[in-house]
């Protein structure tokens, strides 16, 4: 692989809207691009999910014709066209198959949906039977291409249990830098005016993300029973709305007027909630790696985070722990961060952490890993 010229990234489905994943696949474009390369960055096409009518069973399921089927077509054809083909997410693993192995190499994020199908309860990753069959696909494209990078020391140490390291497969752990600005002082008014319009009264507690069981949204709302009428702050959830046990949370419970949902906040919003916030919350279960955690703290925001899989790996020494079903350890967090000598501290140490995350450092080894003979 010394004389590499072309690249290809294959991101994730459009229509699956993995934002995330979407970031990655740029991350990974622009990091080669940055080298010189010739890069393009592919996407499984929609086409049979676009016809109208289907219920969105169906269209979950039918997708797979678009994914498994015509963009592994496309790509039988066309990988020996390029130097090297990048899968961004191991939930692609498969097109390994569609690709020599010399020439592929893929990055993986977690195998917590992977555990969970092996019967883990530990991973908080259910599976259906069509689950556990596509992650044994999965986990037989993982063992084909020539290296597989790794988010974090965590998701090595999953895959090492769970598939080994196949002979002559490169490995590397290489953390995900910030993929985006994010400052400790953005100004709020600077946002839209309907922006403006959803923010919370002060003070708050943030949590980012998904509703997925694993991000364990149900335990910041112990917390607000257990910080009670007395206590100043709402619970802001951002990311995904909320499910119907949270909705009934707002509608029927004597605190629900503190939670509130911000469904897809921009860039920009999201910066400024992270810098107002008394805290982050996060208490999943699992994680490859977490994107918040950083975010949060290179916004100036101190984090309170759960002691499980990557969470200690990426935030450091920039958060404060608890185990995942103590409520009330988080609660006491909560307070003590309304003490400014350690609130100030801990702002400080998350700063430096985020210094770890870098994306000149991310493309120069990430570059280099896939680039070697």
């Amino acid at each position: 692989m010394k004389n590499i010229r072309s690249i290809l990234v294959v991101g994730n489905y459009p229509a699956d809207q993995q934002q995330s994943m979407i970031r990655v696949a740029q991350l990974l474009s622009r990091s080669y691009k940055q080298y010189g390369h010739r890069v393009r960055l592919v996407h499984p096409p929609v086409l049979v999910t676009r016809l109208p009518g289907l219920p969105s069973v169906a269209r979950k399921y039918l997708a797979y014709v678009d994914k498994l089927l015509l963009f592994s077509v496309w790509l039988l054809l066309r990988a020996r066209s390029f130097d090297l083909v990048h899968i961004a997410d191991h939930s692609n693993a498969f097109y390994s198959f569609c690709v020599p192995p010399r020439l592929c190499i893929v990055m993986c994020h977690d195998l917590l949906a992977m555990r969970g199908a092996m019967g883990d309860a530990s991973a908080s990753c259910d599976a259906s039977a069509f689950g556990l069959w596509l992650q044994r696909l999965i986990m037989a494209g993982l063992r084909r291409p020539a290296g597989v990078s790794f988010v974090s020391q965590a998701t090595f140490d999953d895959f090492q249990r769970l598939i080994g390291c196949p002979p002559g497969q490169r490995h590397a752990v290489t953390h995900l830098p910030l993929n985006a600005p994010f400052k400790p002082d953005p100004d709020p008014f600077a946002l839209a005016t309907a922006e403006q319009a959803q923010l919370p009264p002060r003070p708050f507690l943030l949590m980012v993300g998904s509703a997925l069981p694993r991000k364990n949204r149900a335990l910041s709302l112990r917390l607000l029973e257990l910080l009670g009428d007395s206590s100043p702050y709402q619970l802001v959830f951002a990311g995904e709305a909320l499910t119907p046990d949270e909705r009934a949370f707002a509608d029927k419970h004597p605190l629900g007027d503190r939670l509130l949902s911000i469904v897809g906040p921009s860039h920009a919003f999201l910066n400024v909630l992270y810098s107002q916030a008394h805290a982050l919350l996060f208490p999943s279960f699992s994680e490859g790696f977490g994107w918040p955690l950083i975010e949060a703290q290179a916004s100036g925001c101190p984090v309170i985070a759960s002691t499980t899989t990557s969470i200690p790996e990426v935030a450091g020494a920039g958060a404060l722990y608890g185990e995942p079903q103590d409520a009330a350890a988080f609660a006491a967090h909560v307070k003590d961060l309304e003490h400014p000598g350690l609130r100030a501290q801990m702002i400080e140490r998350g700063f430096a952490n985020t210094r770890r995350f870098m994306a000149e450092e991310f493309a120069e080894v990430i570059t280099h890993f896939a680039l070697q003979p």
